[in-house]
């Protein structure tokens, strides 16, 4: 009994003993608890708000790099897409360490929650970002020179030099070009049969995987002209008679006594016409304003602007000269050394009808057809636009200057019409659009063209001289390139041509064809028919068809093409 009375006395008295024992680790165990907690909740913290002073520097660096190399700018930008992100600027740097480079960096002292029991109560937190504006032009980059994409066979024939690069056709390949031809390689989806002696055999890969025509059609219309109806047919702003005019005519007029000089505006409110005279002017020294048809027998200066509301149409040999606009209700002819310093607007046809000297217009919309093809020998020049809603003739032995866009809609015309003819000698710096008919250029003279053109119908050159091409040609229908000489070959000058629908014909007769860019006709045929065409790009079609003269030559561009995207982006460097 006592022994059992002593056990459970020494149990308790042990049990006590450990119950403080336990209440000491579980203070030890609290105490670190508390700790790590503290730790990781100021870690989560610091973390937290390092990752918003990051990502405030990046939006920072990336917004502000586009705006390079203005500096000021730039530096403007950046401490405005800190303060956006919910950040002071007092303590942001900006530098530049390079160009086209922005660096930006900041640092700042955060409370923290608990680690102040254990060590200071802030902690600092630092952050950087530097940006660099890259631009990349993205060209076509394919890996075929020429690509047949029909199952029928690829005929390689005629005189060949050289193929820099791979041949690919989805059905058989033939080879019946002459001995001396290169090849690199071909690449067929069924078989490549030779049938000549050629001393360098390409590398073959037959029975090869087929492939669908490559789709380049968005990037390339990306560039084409745009027109539509409206841009002919909507209302056109004439000219009002809102002047004070020195001498009013009312009724039907005819000047037999010619007004050599008149310090005013005159109004005829019917038409006017003058006596024949060709060594005395009319000159208007402000604005000339007739109700209905003007027919002048002498030469006409007009300082201000002409308003005619029926047809103007000067006697044979007999110039006019306004230095403002001229608004033409009806048709109008011109003889040479007619100058307008505006805009002409006919609501007819415009005519130039002879003379070997110059026609000089700042910019023409013609609601009829605009025509020079008996002024032959004459210069057409027009500064800006050159719309027609009608058919567009500019011809003879003349240099025509055409020194922006030209939209011709073709209004009465159908696809099979010459709706646009820009014949002789032709100088364009700018876009051509027309929508219908035919497209033709040269014929008579040189042909120096710079910028795209675009036909809902036909594209086709001319020979008679040499055509420089630079930009590139886009039809629904065929395009035909032929004429004695071309040469695309200035500095950084291409050419590529488009038929969306149709077929692209290559073919000259005398100097060689030089062109970099690519010939692209995926519904139709690439048909090539010419002596010493040398090719840098590649000829992508449903079908190629080859009968070429001597000294063919196809190889890689190495120029930007004018729809090779540039693509502009920021990037992140730091």
């Amino acid at each position: 009994m006592k022994i059992r009375t002593r056990f459970r006395h020494d149990r308790e008295s042990f049990l006590k003993d450990e119950s403080g024992a336990v209440m000491v680790i579980a203070a030890f165990a609290l105490i670190i608890f508390l700790t790590v907690t503290s730790l990781v909740t100021d870690l989560g913290l610091r973390y937290y708000q390092k990752s918003r002073l990051q990502n405030a520097m990046d939006a920072a660096a990336l917004a502000s790099v586009t705006s390079l190399p203005d500096k000021a700018r730039a530096r403007v930008i950046a401490l405005d897409y800190v303060q956006k992100n919910g950040f002071s600027t007092d303590s942001v740097v900006i530098e530049f360490p390079q160009d086209g480079v922005i660096r930006v960096r900041d640092t700042f002292e955060c409370q923290t929650l608990f680690s102040g029991l254990f060590s200071g109560d802030k902690m600092r937190i630092e952050a950087h970002a530097a940006a660099k504006y890259l631009q990349k032009n993205m060209s076509i980059d394919f890996d075929y020179l020429m690509f047949h994409g029909a199952e029928s066979t690829f005929n390689l024939n005629g005189d060949f030099r050289e193929v820099a690069g791979a041949i690919f056709g989805n059905g058989n390949i033939r080879v019946t070009t002459n001995d001396a031809a290169i090849i690199q390689t071909i690449v067929s989806a069924r078989q490549v049969g030779f049938y000549n002696n050629m001393s360098h055999r390409p590398d073959v890969v037959e029975h090869a995987a087929k492939q669908a025509m490559p789709d380049w059609d968005e990037m390339i219309m990306s560039i084409a002209p745009v027109a539509e109806e409206e841009h002919f047919t909507a209302e056109h702003t004439h000219l009002s008679p809102n002047a004070s005019y020195l001498y009013v005519y009312n009724g039907d007029t005819n000047l037999q006594n010619i007004i050599s000089y008149s310090p005013g505006s005159v109004i005829c409110h019917g038409s006017l016409s003058t006596g024949y005279n060709s060594t005395a002017f009319m000159y208007v020294r402000g604005n000339l304003y007739v109700d209905g048809d003007f027919k002048p027998q002498c030469p006409v200066y007009v300082t201000g602007d002409l308003y005619v509301g029926g047809d103007l149409n000067p006697a044979w040999g007999m110039s006019v000269t306004v230095n403002g606009n001229a608004y033409v209700g009806g048709s109008a002819s011109f003889s040479a050394g007619t100058t307008i310093g505006g805009e002409l607007y006919t609501g007819g046809d415009l005519t130039l009808r002879n003379g070997s000297g110059t026609y000089s217009f700042g910019k023409v919309h013609c609601m009829g057809d605009f025509s020079s093809t008996t002024a032959w020998g004459a210069q057409v020049t027009v500064k800006s636009t050159t719309s027609v809603y009608g058919k567009l003739t500019l011809g003879g032995g003349g240099r025509n200057i055409l020194k922006d866009d030209v939209y011709v809609w073709g209004n009465g015309y159908n696809n099979n019409d010459e709706v646009m003819l820009l014949n002789g000698y032709l100088n364009l710096r700018g876009d051509v659009w027309c929508g219908r008919g035919k497209v033709a250029f040269g014929g008579n003279g040189d042909c120096d063209i710079h910028g795209f053109v675009y036909s809902l119908g036909s594209i086709e050159t001319r020979s008679g001289g040499d055509i420089s091409l630079n930009g590139c040609m886009i039809a629904e229908g065929n395009i035909a390139i032929g004429g004695a000489s071309h040469t695309y070959n200035d500095d950084g000058a291409t050419l590529s041509l488009y038929s969306r629908n149709g077929n692209v014909t290559l073919g000259s007769q005398g100097s060689a064809l030089n062109m970099w860019g690519i010939v692209y006709a995926p519904k139709g045929d690439i048909k090539i028919s010419t002596d010493g065409l040398h090719i840098y790009g590649s000829l992508v079609a449903n079908t190629i068809t080859c009968n070429i003269g001597s000294g063919f030559y196809i190889g890689k561009n190495d120029r930007t093409l004018p729809f090779a995207k540039t693509i502009r982006s920021a990037a992140l460097v730091e």
